[in-house]
């Protein structure tokens, strides 16, 4: 027996109603799940270890864990590794990290610690490539030498420290300090308290300048020296800690 127009017009409105109900009732069960596990699945997957290499100082350990546990909460395909690196990488004792993360569910994080080779000024530390880092503190590195002035002139200054310290050593000195003023005039420390002056132009010509000097006359004495000013064109000037030492000694000479 055939249905109706009527028929056929009530047993399709009957099931476009189901379908509907059956739709409303699906999404709001996945809109409960997903409330219910949104923090799951935005953090999926999930970081469960993470592999750290390299040099590690014990001061930053804290900081460093902090900021990684809050990168690797975000899920691993969340993680911005650069982001990460960048914000390791202000901690005083780092100097470079590299990170990446590994499939299914490590994080990788290697990291190139700071080698001070001096101290800069009374708080900060300069590592080989002339850059200065702040930690907390610098008390186990009073015996590094000293190097001060511009910030922005660090790289040179260390040249300069650099090539000064292998010019000084087959004479058995030391360099224990280089300082710059403003207006780029540079004064040197021996590690047996002698000051060079140097200032402005070529250091290079005025230590060698200096060797000369001190092979022929003054490494007998020069305990009794203070300070060598390197500054003249063709020479230089010894003040000596005792004046009157300066008039005995070139008496001797003069004889």
């Amino acid at each position: 027996m055939k249905r109706t127009a009527v028929e056929r017009f009530s047993l399709r409105g009957a099931w476009d109603t189901l379908v509907i109900l059956l739709l409303l009732i699906a999404i709001g069960c996945l809109s409960y799940y997903v409330q219910k596990h949104a923090t799951g699945l935005l953090t999926w997957p999930r970081v469960e270890r993470v592999r750290v290499e390299g040099n590690l100082r014990p001061a930053d350990y804290e900081v460093f864990k902090s900021i990684v546990v809050a990168h690797v909460s975000k899920g691993l395909l969340r993680i911005s590794t650069s982001r990460l690196e960048m914000e390791l990488e202000k901690l005083p004792w780092v100097y470079r990290v590299q990170s990446r993360r590994s499939w299914p569910d490590t994080l990788e994080v290697t990291v190139q610690g700071q080698d001070p080779i001096a101290r800069w000024g009374k708080s900060g530390l300069m590592n080989e490539k002339g850059e200065i880092f702040f930690p907390k503190s610098v008390d186990s590195y009073t015996a590094m030498p000293m190097l001060y002035g511009d910030e922005a002139r660090a790289p040179l200054l260390v040249r300069e420290f650099e090539n000064s310290v292998k010019s000084l050593e087959p004479l058995g000195l030391q360099l224990q300090g280089l300082f710059e003023d403003k207006r780029h005039s540079k004064q040197m420390v021996l590690s047996n308290g002698v000051i060079l002056v140097a200032g402005h132009g070529n250091v290079r010509k005025k230590i060698a300048r200096f060797i000369a000097a001190y092979e022929q006359f003054l490494s007998p004495q020069i305990s009794q020296v203070k300070k060598v000013d390197l500054r003249y064109t063709n020479g230089l000037a010894v003040e000596w800690k005792d004046p009157q030492l300066a008039g005995d000694i070139e008496l001797d000479r003069a004889l």
